[in-house]
């Protein structure tokens, strides 16, 4: 398929370095361009393509790179309304995401997740239930492992279980998930989409290509998705509210159809929303045929997700929470709600056009003080006390906000990062924003 073809890569970050390596597998003539220079990348990005032996060009996306080629992968992070992509349509030379890619590689089945919320722990906790089962199962995609790296090679006795973002369904026209989960739609990404009903559809891409043998599992308490339709594939919902879908929770039990299948307890993540996460899971894990007590294993021994309420330690009385993957408000709003008492939150970065006054009243009840930081955290500042919140503190950065939370805490009290916001403003990524603030807490560990 890709033998001998003329393939740009887009964008030399994770997902193209994968799709470049597998691509040069393949057979094809590979070029990978970044705007940023090779000597600016992280170390391990520049020995990576440095090691591929391919074509390079850094600094820019030169036009000319497009003469005679078949094909463009392009990393997710990159706008669809760049110029090079501008010449690239007018020279008719399509564009595929990783994710796409590594869907015309595999004979694997797959069950993919999508949603604004709850998608790396749902899928984490599917593939972990899943790897219960009798057939081998992989976990990749937007969870931080490029699809490509796992998915060739992969026959039709793997299941492969993958976080969807919308910038990757966006570019996504043959992919054909067996089992498809949307989780919840929220605001998000308005800065890239434009607006609600465009960031839908592009969600929605996940289904294009189902048929009624397929099963899409549906949130029904979610007021955007309930009123949805999803093409042809059989629908299952679930739900938090007893009988009112084909999966709920109902006196301590995960239930299907009126039958119990596993305990609540089972699940040693805190939250209703990890309940709806493990609703998810199970529903997927029914509908291909596992039995209740390999679910149930499966969801005892799931642990959690690192950025997601991971929790980092406690030191002099004080506990520390990274939730560093809450990139909008409504993620910053469940974690606020697993927490009995009031936190210290730190909040900021990138903006990617969500309003945040609606949190104000729900800061008055779970916020003890808010330390903002980044590119939004004037942003955030202005419209919570705008809106009625006054406890806040603006912060030059994540490690001064930091420690103008550590002064005002006191034993017993929990330091949250759950920025509400994406990292690119100040860090290469959520993971990256997420240990930075394990070293800080690690940090004052080691003090004597």
């Amino acid at each position: 398929m890709f033998s001998g073809k003329k393939v740009i890569v887009l964008g030399g970050a994770k997902s193209g370095i994968s799709a470049a390596r597998v691509l040069v597998g393949l057979g094809a003539v590979v070029t990978l361009t970044d705007k940023i220079p090779l000597h600016q990348m992280a170390e391990g990005d520049r020995s990576a393509l440095q090691e591929l032996n391919i074509r390079l060009v850094t600094g820019s996306h030169p036009g000319d790179l497009l003469t005679g080629a078949d094909l463009i992968v392009k990393n997710p992070g990159i706008a669809p309304d760049i110029d090079f992509l501008k010449e690239a349509r007018e020279r008719g030379v399509p564009w595929i995401s990783e994710l796409e890619l590594a869907w015309l590689i595999t004979e694997a089945e797959v069950v993919a997740i999508t949603g604004t919320n709850g998608k790396t722990t749902t899928t984490a906790l599917t593939g972990e239930i899943l790897a219960q089962g009798r057939r081998p199962v992989a976990v990749g995609g937007n969870i931080g492992v490029p699809l490509t790296s796992i998915s060739l090679g992969k026959g039709p006795q793997w299941l492969l279980v993958v976080e969807a973002s919308s910038f990757q369904l966006e570019d996504c026209y043959r992919l054909h998930p067996r089992v498809a989960i949307f989780t919840n739609l929220t605001e998000d990404h308005l800065d890239r989409h434009g607006t609600m009903a465009a960031y839908l559809a592009a969600k929605k891409r996940l289904v294009q290509n189902q048929t009624k043998e397929d099963f899409v599992i549906v949130n029904e308490d979610d007021p955007v998705l309930a009123g949805e339709e999803f093409g042809p594939g059989q629908r299952i919902g679930f739900s938090l509210r007893p009988g009112a879908a084909d999966c709920w929770v109902e006196e301590g039990w995960f239930c299907w159809r009126n039958e119990r299948i596993a305990p609540t307890g089972d699940l040693a993540l805190p939250g209703s929303h990890n309940q709806e996460n493990a609703l998810a899971g199970l529903a997927a894990a029914l509908v291909l045929g596992l039995k209740p007590e390999e679910i149930s294993r499966g969801l005892r021994s799931f642990a959690g997700v690192e950025h997601r309420l991971e929790f980092v330690g406690e030191v002099r009385g004080i506990k520390f929470y990274n939730d560093s993957k809450a990139t909008n408000p409504d993620s910053t709003s469940t974690a606020l709600h697993s927490f009995g008492k009031k936190v210290l939150l730190l909040a900021g970065g990138y903006d990617k056009g969500a309003d945040f006054d609606s949190l104000a009243p729900l800061f008055q009840e779970k916020v003890k003080g808010l330390f903002t930081f980044g590119g939004t955290g004037e942003k955030i500042r202005r419209q919570v006390t705008g809106a009625g919140f006054g406890a806040v503190t603006p912060a030059l950065d994540l490690a001064d906000a930091f420690n103008q939370a550590l002064a005002r805490a006191e034993a017993g009290d929990v330091i949250l990062l759950s920025p509400a916001c994406a990292s690119w403003d100040q860090y290469a990524n959520f993971e990256e924003r997420g240990n930075h603030f394990k070293a800080l807490v690690r940090a004052l560990g080691e003090k004597p």
